[in-house]
């Protein structure tokens, strides 16, 4: 008898590609126009999350809304953390608001291809102006404030808020509305009073709660004195005063008209 031994070999079989990842992180996602944003990122297997270095990422910053990339840039992953970093001026991509930054890894070297996206928003800081009509006031006698808000974008159809801290801390809150200024630079003006109801010390301060695209803006704190000294009968203190000093005034010219009638009626 003859044994006829036959084996059999499976065909080797090519291995599929293994997943990847990106993540994303920002120095800022709210920076202001004109300062440096930091891009970090990393690339990664999905498996175990062991870094990826020495393989391609690409970045992509697209304004939202806008269908062409306004900044690209590639870049090779370091060995052997897998990490990678973009540093961009934010005034390169010319306008505030929201922005996309897209992070795309093509497939490489037995790696799935993958992308990954996050948002951050450029930003701009306005300043906030508070002017007092006086800064020595009597109790109950009407402050009168203005100021300007400049560079809020957009400002219209807004208002700030002028906190009036009493000497005992407590505080008045006043809304007060924004007026467009108009012009090449977007701004708004904003005016009021108030009569103190308090005599002391009072620290005034406005403020601007921002927007999507402006932060919060705060003028310099203003110190009004409120003197001690109450209305009298419904009469300010200094009217008393004005009043006082007409009366002697024509007290003395009463006076000086009547010697002289006596001076002149002397016989000669």
């Amino acid at each position: 008898m003859i044994l006829v031994f036959w084996s059999w070999s499976p065909s080797a079989v090519s291995s599929s590609p293994q997943g990847a990842k990106i993540e994303l992180s920002f120095s800022n996602d709210r920076p202001l126009r004109g300062d440096l944003l930091i891009v970090n990122g990393r690339l990664s297997s999905t498996s175990d999350d062991r870094p990826i270095p020495l393989l391609s990422v690409s970045l992509q910053y697209n304004r939202v809304g806008d269908t062409n990339a306004t900044r690209e840039v590639s870049m090779i992953t370091s060995n052997p953390s897998g990490l990678f970093q973009d540093i961009v001026n934010t005034t390169y991509l010319l306008r505030i608001g929201p922005w996309v930054v897209n992070a795309s890894f093509s497939s490489q070297l037995g790696y799935q291809a993958t992308s990954s996206t996050k948002t951050f928003t450029v930003v701009i800081q306005p300043s906030l102006s508070l002017y007092l009509s006086t800064n020595q006031a009597s109790h109950g006698r009407e402050v009168e404030f203005n100021g300007l808000l400049f560079a809020c974008i957009p400002c219209l159809q807004d208002h700030v808020v002028v906190a009036l801290i009493r000497p005992d801390n407590t505080s008045i809150m006043m809304h007060v509305a924004l007026n467009a200024t108009g012009g090449p630079y977007p701004g708004g003006y904003y005016e009021g009073r108030f009569s103190p109801d308090m005599p002391g010390q009072w620290h005034i301060r406005a403020i601007w709660e921002g927007n999507d695209v402006s932060l919060p803006a705060y003028s310099e704190v203003e110190v009004l004195n409120v003197d001690s000294i109450t209305i009298l009968g419904g009469v300010a203190p200094w009217q008393l005063y004005s009043a006082f000093a007409i009366v002697v005034l024509g007290a003395i010219a009463v006076i000086v008209v009547l010697r002289r009638g006596r001076v002149h009626e002397r016989p000669a």
